[in-house]
């Protein structure tokens, strides 16, 4: 029998709102009179978007004897999905849900009259959650894990962090707590080290800055490589922040240290998955290699095509295949080289997908970016073919406020192997990452198909419509005199052109002021240029470039900048 919690006294925080504390005397007995009133069902569907609806509703499943189900989104599909996988299991949430089998907890998050500290004791065998993978390398997959696994990865995520036995510190996460990452941050190793968390779910820099306040404590800050980005922008003060652990995707040793740089404090990785929880971590902006928590243990069995890597522990259950790539080190530490299923060949050469969005992913100006195979789901059947597929290029889509598609591509060619150069190569918004940072294959291939669609019609606008792939004749009023003898299109003509384009490209927005231009090389009468707009939020982004019907690539950039306009946000646009 293992305890609910390791909350010491009644008036212990546990919840740190902006109205005051919610302590562990109200918490637990908010949660004994919860247990008493579920439904008898075996699963619980924990749908719940506040952090105090969801701690409180997995606590009293577990006194209850109930397994939560954590899906991967909050979105009707997803548990409508699972009620039909699971007869024997009800909704529970905090918001009023339009289904037979649902359970409104919002009456229970009021205070009310704190009980003893008598903790919980859950027998270390239950059953305690069902996780499901995000689908970001196919279809979601169950994963179980019992009370006790859940304590053990805590205790050692906790010793890793160099806790001690009373740490003294908050937490503040950014993570959704029906993620593995979230549930071990944010539910688990605060429960197991009795500390308070922050109750709500910050994103925003002043967000952050306002919750680190609040906390009134050194505060640790759980989140993800997305969400770090958002506060490196706005140079954003972080006072009281003690440390941060990210996780659910890889980490740039850049970004790190540019966290490390800004706030003073060390920013550290977990690896892990669904599958085995938290495995090791390190500290990214000057380790390269991973540390494994106490009592994992990995090795490999097999060589060549036939190597395979196992993990075990005591939160790890019976030994996982990890779908991985690592290089174990003699002192036991590990070199992480890449997912093992996304070995993929192109011209007789080999790389991973991994790496390469790593390459990506690092070029200075690209705020996030990836890799993939268009209209192909599964990597691992390329990957097997005993021949190249001379045919078939990778396509990347990337997000940047300031690096044209050819930009990438130039710095692309100094970092990778010319045969995995993307072809196409879009330029988008953002991404469709979900609370969590991953990137569900569906939304991607959606993204792709949209950014293809959209290069197809700036394709045929190029080489034949007559707006779009524009000349300023020689005989044009404004051209005499501008500049004799070597006669240039002035700037403002080329304006009143773009100005043309994407009204005809973007019908649906109305231009406002004219926010910048830069000028960057003389158009000539008789040049044929094309104009290439981008919506990005209450802004458009325009380039000018040489484009003669004879060229296949974009020819010499002749003006770039941006227009004020309002409009509804375009999800990417074409690139090369």
């Amino acid at each position: 029998m293992l305890p609910l919690s390791r909350y010491r006294a009644p008036d212990d925080p546990v919840l740190l709102c902006p109205g005051g504390a919610i302590t562990a005397g109200t918490f637990f007995a908010q949660a004994r009179s919860l247990a008493g009133t579920l439904p008898g069902f075996r699963f619980v569907i924990n749908l719940c978007e506040t952090r105090h609806g969801f701690m409180l509703g997995f606590a009293a499943a577990l006194m209850r004897g109930q397994t939560s189900l954590l899906p991967p989104g909050r979105g009707r599909g997803d548990w409508e999905h699972l009620l039909r996988q699971f007869p024997d299991a009800y909704l529970l949430s905090e918001k009023s849900l339009d289904a037979e089998r649902f359970f409104d907890l919002s009456p229970f998050l009021t205070n009310c009259a704190a009980g003893s500290m008598r903790m919980p004791q859950i027998d270390s065998g239950q059953s305690a959650a069902i996780l499901f993978t995000s689908g970001s390398t196919g279809q979601p997959a169950a994963h179980p894990k019992t009370w006790g696994q859940l304590c053990h990865g805590a205790a050692h995520l906790a010793e890793a962090l160099n806790w001690g036995e009373r740490p003294s510190c908050a937490l503040v996460g950014s993570v959704s707590p029906q993620h593995m990452f979230g549930l071990e941050a944010t539910v688990m190793l605060p429960w197991y080290a009795g500390v308070p968390v922050h109750a709500q779910k910050p994103l925003l820099a002043a967000d952050i800055a306002i919750a680190l306040r609040q906390c009134g404590r050194p505060s640790w800050w759980m989140t993800t490589p997305v969400h770090l980005r958002a506060p490196l922008k706005t140079p954003t003060a972080l006072e009281g922040l003690e440390g941060i652990l990210t996780s659910t995707m890889s980490l740039p040793a850049a970004l790190a240290a540019a966290a490390e740089s800004a706030w003073k404090v060390p920013v550290m990785e977990v690896y892990g998955s669904t599958e085995t929880g938290a495995l090791a971590i390190r500290r990214t902006a000057s380790d390269s290699a991973w540390v494994p928590l106490a009592g994992v243990s990995l090795w490999r069995e097999g060589e060549g095509e036939g190597r395979r890597i196992w993990a075990a522990g005591p939160h790890v259950g019976p030994p996982v295949q990890l779908g991985d790539e690592i290089d174990l080190q003699p002192n036991g530490h590990f070199l992480w080289l890449g997912r093992s299923t996304d070995l993929i060949k192109v011209g007789g050469r080999r790389a991973s997908l991994s790496a390469l969005n790593r390459s990506l992913t690092e070029i200075p100006g690209v705020e996030d970016g990836v890799y993939s195979f268009p209209d192909e789901a599964n990597i691992t059947t390329i990957a097997s073919h005993e021949e190249p597929l001379p045919a078939r290029r990778l396509a990347a889509v990337y997000v940047s406020s300031t690096l044209s598609p050819q930009d990438v591509l130039n710095a692309l060619r100094a970092r990778i192997d010319p045969a995995f150069l993307p072809r196409p190569l879009y330029r988008a918004a953002e991404l469709p990452r979900n609370a969590i940072g991953k990137l569900p294959q569906a939304a991607l291939a959606n993204l792709l198909a949209q950014c293809k669609l959209e290069m197809n019609l700036a394709d045929r606008s190029r080489f034949g419509d007559a707006i779009q792939r524009m000349v300023v004749p020689a005989g044009h009023p404004a051209l005499p005199g501008h500049f004799p003898n070597r006669p240039i299109v002035p700037g403002v003509v080329i304006l009143a052109r773009v100005m043309e384009a994407i009204r005809t490209q973007l019908p649906h927005i109305e231009l406002g002021a004219l926010l910048s231009v830069r000028f960057h090389s003389p158009l000539a009468p008789g040049q044929g240029f094309l104009v290439s707009p981008q919506l990005q939020g209450a802004q458009t982004r325009f380039e000018v470039r040489l484009s003669d019907v004879s060229q296949v690539e974009p020819g010499a950039l002749i003006a770039s900048g941006q227009w004020a306009c309002r409009s509804k946000r375009l999800a990417g646009t074409a690139g090369v």
